[in-house]
């Protein structure tokens, strides 16, 4: 447990909350709203500021009506935005959260406590699904759950949805790695190189931020492209963690190669599809206990079809990461 007058003292700094948006006007609104109510305990100790990626609809309007620092840029991505959020913070503990992320019970008292130990790096913090009413918002949550549930306090992956970090380990690793364009592995990219710095992270299973996810298959297999494509960046530059983190292990990785033998194994042999498709079904039923335990039996039943799509999604887009790296080194 962390002593009163530990925490007292980090709330004698300026912490600094920074969300990167770009067209969130559907869910910005409840984000700040979240985020005011947990401010007033500290009072001016925490600042706001909202990172505006270029959004063409009506996010800034809305920011503008809140008592927060607003910042500008052309859309470039997350990672340049959450960059150019902690240089324009004053926070010693700079806090990232996405802007389709509400902020549950006392998380901001909870995501400070672990800074008590010097070699803390960075804290992250739980999902629990915003649009429960989405068939396939509760899939994607329920999946992640089970990942989470996984995770050890002292982690080697943090997810920058909700989570905090000193502000000189920022400066010392220049933040997130803009090669990274869209929302995948700069997250994990970061991560890495604050665990090979000796640095901790931990993760909070008692702390959470409500998170919406996505409501359509074809955003939701979008996102599960771009996660895949960006991987291959992020293996060629660090492949000691090809094995897999604790968010995202050996399993994981090796589901898309899988998917794309399954098809050609009917050919060769019907004992080696047996096979392949046994070892698939092992690595999925994890995934189906939490859904079964809430009786969620519409996203349960489903779930076989949709990683059985989403493998095929994840090979492609590992194939056209690696071509487009390729292409990128010819030119």
């Amino acid at each position: 447990m962390i002593k009163t007058n530990i925490l007292n003292s980090y709330l004698r700094l300026m912490i600094s909350i920074v969300i990167p948006t770009y067209n969130s006007e559907s869910t910005i609104r409840e984000v700040l709203d979240s985020l005011l109510k947990q401010r007033k305990k500290f009072r001016e100790k925490v600042e706001i500021i909202v990172i505006d990626d270029g959004s063409k609809d009506n996010t800034l309007r809305i920011v503008k009506n809140y008592p927060i620092k607003l910042v500008k840029q052309r859309h470039k991505g997350p990672a340049e935005a959450r960059n150019l959020g902690w240089k324009k913070a004053r926070g010693k503990i700079v806090i990232f959260l996405d802007s389709d992320c509400k902020v549950g019970k006392n998380w901001l008292k909870n995501i400070l406590k672990p800074f008590e130990n010097e070699k803390v790096a960075g804290v992250g913090v739980k999902y629990q699904t915003w649009n429960k009413n989405s068939w396939i918002a509760r899939f994607v949550g329920y999946e992640i759950e089970q990942r989470h549930n996984k995770i050890s306090e002292k982690t080697n992956f943090l997810a920058s949805y909700s989570t905090a970090y000193r502000r000189d380990i920022l400066e010392k690793l220049k933040g997130f790695d803009t090669s990274f364009k869209t929302a995948s592995a700069e997250d994990n990219d970061l991560s890495y190189r604050i665990i090979k710095s000796g640095y901790h992270l931990i993760f909070l299973k008692n702390t959470y931020v409500w998170h919406k996810h996505p409501e359509s298959l074809v955003e939701y297999f979008k996102k599960q492209f771009n996660h895949a494509f960006w991987r291959v960046l992020l293996y060629l530059r660090r492949p000691e963690f090809m094995k897999g983190d604790e968010y995202a292990g050996i399993t994981t990785l090796i589901q898309p190669f899988l998917y794309i033998l399954l098809p050609f194994s009917l050919l060769i042999s019907k004992f080696l599809f047996l096979v392949f498709s046994f070892v698939l079904l092992i690595i999925h039923i994890p995934a189906t206990v939490i859904p079964l335990k809430k009786k969620d039996y519409k996203v349960a039943i489903l779930i076989a079809f949709l990683f059985f799509i989403r493998g095929f999604v994840w090979a492609s887009g590992l194939l056209f990461g690696l071509l487009s790296f390729i292409r990128d080194k010819l030119v």
